[in-house]
């Protein structure tokens, strides 16, 4: 059974404070193989756009640059229901709950340098509230 349809967040402002509130997304690019490769990174959303901080070499990067479309996904688990609610001798009716929001887009390198600055200091902000750094000027 699925209640997609009538379990969809369909506010952006609830779907930006859940953007805010959680700390691990999974970025999905395509290897050279045409596989599809997933990887869980830190994550900040700012002005509509998804900013991660990564290494400049490495296989996700290679990805991006052969294609830069790419999936993003973001959830959390709420319940795990047992399946006995719905009938004690059925294990398959056991199902869990939870919150996502999942993006296609396309990705690229951040070159200009405030944009880079926007983006690491919203990374620190989120991850690093006490404070304690130096924002990036």
């Amino acid at each position: 059974m699925q209640l997609v349809g009538i379990l969809q967040i369909k506010s952006t402002r609830k779907i930006q404070e859940f953007l805010n509130q959680e700390h691990v997304g999974r970025i999905s690019s395509i290897d050279d193989n045409g596989y599809p490769q997933i990887i869980p990174m830190n994550f900040v959303y700012i002005d509509n756009c998804i900013y991660m901080h990564s290494h400049t070499k490495g296989e996700k990067i290679e990805n991006i640059h052969r294609n830069n479309k790419v999936g993003f996904e973001v959830d959390r688990e709420l319940e795990f229901l047992p399946s006995y609610f719905e009938d004690p001798k059925d294990a398959s009716l056991a199902d869990t709950l939870y919150i996502s929001v999942v993006i296609k887009g396309k990705a690229s390198l951040v070159t200009d340098k405030e944009e880079k600055t926007l983006a690491l200091n919203g990374l620190m902000e989120k991850y690093q509230p006490e404070g304690r750094y130096e924002p990036l000027q």
